[in-house]
């Protein structure tokens, strides 16, 4: 929904320099042979012309997506632009995704009541660019969002409570859009794709994502918040102090891939992306009880859950589960404490120990701290005391080992 984006949807722009506009001449052919009725071509449509030129097969391909670019309304200059930017089997995708943007940022306030200045702050805190000289840059459907900014607000939320719901809806979409891009584009190129063949495949599948993906996220955001609202306590002390969530206790937990920067040195990207993609999956696999896989990052998981003994029995379903099959060696490591939940994140010291748990951790172990072990009790387990370990920047930390009682 970026301006740019935006802008380069609008039909008015077909109208370039060789859009064919010239007094009428006779019916005859030139000097050169050339009819004379043939209008004069501008430079960017010879260009584009020639890019179209079939010469061989990839010319060939080339010529056919122009050609169908062409008949679905783009312009040369548009054209173009994606040719010299190497993106010209994405633009498909761009205009399936872009519509026919026929209203204005104030056409938004005005049609649906938010308050002009309010919408303003609500999409740029959701990183979607304002456009310039009041262009037009949406659709109907657009008007979704200013939709949901009018209705919190008579609903009584206050103003900064929505900027910030935006900034979350943002940073949220931002990850989707990446995902999506990554996860669509490698799922669909085949070996001897030529240039035609990629762009109608990954047009043929962006138009169901833009049909059905915001409904979705709807359900998935409904569904996660139901789960959310299971881990919230709200006494009367809260409700008098006019806050809804605070610090509250939760048990982390982080696993991550054993040598992941030394693989990386004998592994492609490839390869290292579907490892870290897979111990995500594997995450959210074993995770039961009130668990669920928070993030990942980069080669690590993080899970979280209101009760430690669920966020430990997760942890070891995840070692277990890694040596079941061919997968690099993990450590893990779980700490509790207060933590501060925001944009289904959280934020606090047991994130932070957790993670220096994690670090501390030998490969296939599950390491946790003191304030874990004491809340845990399960005739299932067994445990191992390690010690004070010094952590960085937290000193010294009593560890334990736990492993399943009759295990290794």
């Amino acid at each position: 929904m970026s301006d740019d984006g935006r802008r380069g949807g609008r039909r008015s722009a077909d109208r370039d320099e060789g859009d064919g506009r010239h007094d009428p001449v006779p019916d005859r052919a030139d000097e050169g042979g050339r009819d004379a009725r043939a209008p004069d071509r501008g430079p960017r449509d010879a260009r584009v012309a020639d890019a179209g030129a079939a010469a061989d097969g990839s010319d060939a391909a080339r010529a056919a997506l122009v050609a169908d670019l062409r008949a679905d309304g783009a312009s040369g200059p548009e054209i173009e632009a994606a040719i010299g930017a190497s993106r010209l089997a994405l633009l498909p995708v761009q205009r399936v995704l872009r519509g026919t943007p026929t209203l204005r940022t104030a056409d938004l306030a005005a049609r649906t009541g938010a308050d002009p200045e309010l919408l303003e702050r609500v999409l740029q805190a959701a990183g979607v660019a304002i456009p310039e000289h009041g262009d037009p840059a949406w659709e109907e459907r657009d008007l979704a969002l200013p939709r949901l900014v009018h209705a919190l607000v008579a609903a009584g939320v206050a103003e900064h409570a929505v900027v910030e719901l935006a900034r979350t809806l943002g940073e949220s979409a931002a990850r989707i859009g990446s995902a999506a891009i990554i996860e669509l584009g490698s799922g669909l190129t085949r070996e001897g794709d030529t240039e035609h063949d990629l762009a109608r495949r990954l047009a043929d599948a962006t138009r169901p994502v833009n049909d059905h993906l915001a409904e979705t996220i709807g359900l998935l955001v409904r569904t996660h918040s139901l789960d959310q609202l299971t881990a919230v306590e709200l006494d009367d002390e809260q409700i008098a102090d006019g806050r809804l969530a605070g610090a509250t206790p939760v048990s982390i937990g982080f696993a991550d891939v054993v040598g992941f920067t030394r693989m990386g040195e004998q592994l492609g990207a490839q390869r290292l992306r579907d490892v870290a993609a897979r111990l995500g999956e594997l995450g959210a696999e074993v995770s039961t009880g009130g668990v669920r896989v928070v993030k990942t990052i980069g080669d690590a998981v993080m899970l979280a859950g209101q009760k430690p003994g669920p966020v430990v029995a997760s942890m070891l379903a995840l070692q277990e589960r890694v040596a079941a099959e061919d997968f690099p060696r993990i450590r893990a490591g779980v700490a509790t404490g207060d933590a501060v939940p925001r944009a289904a994140d959280w934020f606090g010291p047991p994130v932070n120990r957790a993670a220096r748990v994690c670090a501390a951790a030998r490969p296939e172990s599950v390491v946790v701290d003191d304030a874990t072990r004491t809340l845990v009790e399960d005739d299932d387990l067994t445990w191992s005391t390690i010690g004070r370990i010094h952590l960085k920047g937290m000193g010294r930390v009593r560890l334990h080992r736990v492993r399943r009682a009759g295990g290794d």
